[in-house]
């Protein structure tokens, strides 16, 4: 086991519970954060910083778990240096170009609209749901894949609503009508990447109480009630891959592309004959601003081929998401590479209106650690587009104790449990 016991672990009922290890294990960095959950807000009490090698992941998910497991544990103990206290329980985002998100909406006719709607009439519903969804994952994966068949397991699962005979409510027990509605949000990734993920979490000796995909929990700890109500679509420029989540009628599909921050340091590394640590030294001076403007001028030509690329990838992403319904016109951007100018500037060349279904050219906002609702940082080293993400988790990690309150959050666990995805 990990030696990094210097604090006691945290055992006492209300401590143990009220505090968290959140881990964003990114192709570039693993982010540690220790979040203390206060009346439903959280305050992140301890952070820790360390950099991956090259080796360690590929597309965004793990490539060498020992290695990643040695970053975990330098990350894990910076943060817990800097509060003195070592939570027993972790929440794990999970990214990857194999990871697959989307609503799944089943509609049940009721032979008896009369008679009240029933625990039993729900978990049907909701395990024909979670049944088309898993088969629809491991059509994805499968076909992208080349292989007859992925062995595919679910990392999390959100009712994002319920209706009957077309009216909205939050819990449809004892309802009566002629049709019950529900839309599931779920994620699904390859045994691989989970199996990884769990495994890192044993070594370091944490309790997995949650894994979620990353653009999930971005988009959910900073989307505003103005988001849900008019859509929004948030952009995640991480090291190794641009995660993508469409808000539409709430969270509907999230999906990711191997394009990120180590492209552009790979660039200038080449264009430029730096090695790939100049290159990222160079790259984050021009980010903030701090490069004589003869060499800013000289990034920006270098670096603009690849953030022209990443548009496009991410115009060729929303058009598969869009189904052809209308996209809602507003981009956010999260990230470390959301913090070159070149991207913003990229993404808002692109004549959105003629290539996709969008009403209007889109707004573009960078976002940053103030955007996230809910997570106060008392360390003051949350400042930047890249720590974005990591709150997001941490959001999600407060919020799991609110989520299991929900009225039916108890049944679809139940539900899983049975189905045993």
């Amino acid at each position: 086991m990990i030696g990094r016991k210097k604090f006691t672990m945290l055992r006492r009922r209300n401590e143990f519970h009220s505090h968290y290890t959140v881990l964003d294990i990114g192709t570039e960095f693993v982010k540690a954060l220790v979040v203390k959950r206060e009346e439903g807000t959280g305050i992140v009490i301890g952070v820790g910083k360390v950099r991956q090698s090259l080796s360690d992941m590929q597309s965004g998910a793990v490539a060498d778990i020992q290695g990643v497991i040695d970053n975990c544990d330098r990350a894990l103990t910076e943060a817990e240096d800097m509060c003195g206290a070592i939570p027993g329980q972790v929440v794990m985002g999970i990214a990857g170009e194999q990871v697959r998100g989307f609503s799944t909406t089943m509609t049940m006719p009721r032979s008896q609209p009369q008679a009240r709607i029933t625990q039993a009439d729900i978990a049907t519903a909701l395990q024909a749901v979670q049944r088309r969804a898993l088969k629809e994952a491991v059509r994805q994966m499968s076909h992208e894949l080349g292989v007859a068949e992925v062995n595919v397991k679910l990392v999390h699962s959100s009712i994002t609503s319920v209706h009957i005979d077309g009216y909205a409510v939050t819990n449809p027990l004892d309802f009566q009508g002629q049709v019950l509605e529900i839309s599931v949000f779920n994620t699904f990734a390859p045994l691989t990447h989970i199996g990884a993920l769990q495994t890192i979490a044993q070594e370091l000796d944490l309790e997995l109480v949650a894994t979620v995909a990353e653009p999930y929990a971005l988009t959910r700890g900073c989307a505003t009630e103005d988001v849900y109500e008019f859509g929004g679509i948030y952009i995640d420029v991480g090291g190794g891959t641009t995660d993508i989540a469409v808000v539409r009628r709430g969270i509907e599909a999230i999906r990711m592309f191997a394009l990120g921050g180590r492209s552009f340091t790979r660039r200038l590394a080449n264009e430029m004959g730096m090695s790939l640590e100049e290159a990222e030294r160079f790259k984050l001076a021009h980010a903030e601003g701090r490069l004589p403007a003869e060499q800013d001028a000289l990034a920006r030509a270098t670096l603009e081929p690849t953030a022209e690329v990443l548009a496009q990838g991410v115009a060729l992403t929303l058009e598969e998401l869009s189904g052809k319904e209308q996209l809602p016109p507003a981009l956010y951007l999260a990230g470390g590479g959301a913090s070159l100018p070149e991207v913003a500037e990229q993404l808002s060349a692109v004549d959105w209106p003629e290539m996709l279904p969008m009403s209007r050219q889109p707004t573009v906002r960078v976002l940053g650690p103030a955007d996230v609702q809910g997570i106060h940082d008392s360390t003051g080293l949350l400042v930047g587009s890249q720590d974005v993400t990591p709150m997001g988790l941490a959001y999600h990690a407060v919020s799991l104790e609110d989520d299991a309150d929900q009225p039916l959050g108890g049944l679809m666990r139940r539900v899983m449990k049975a189905m045993k995805v």
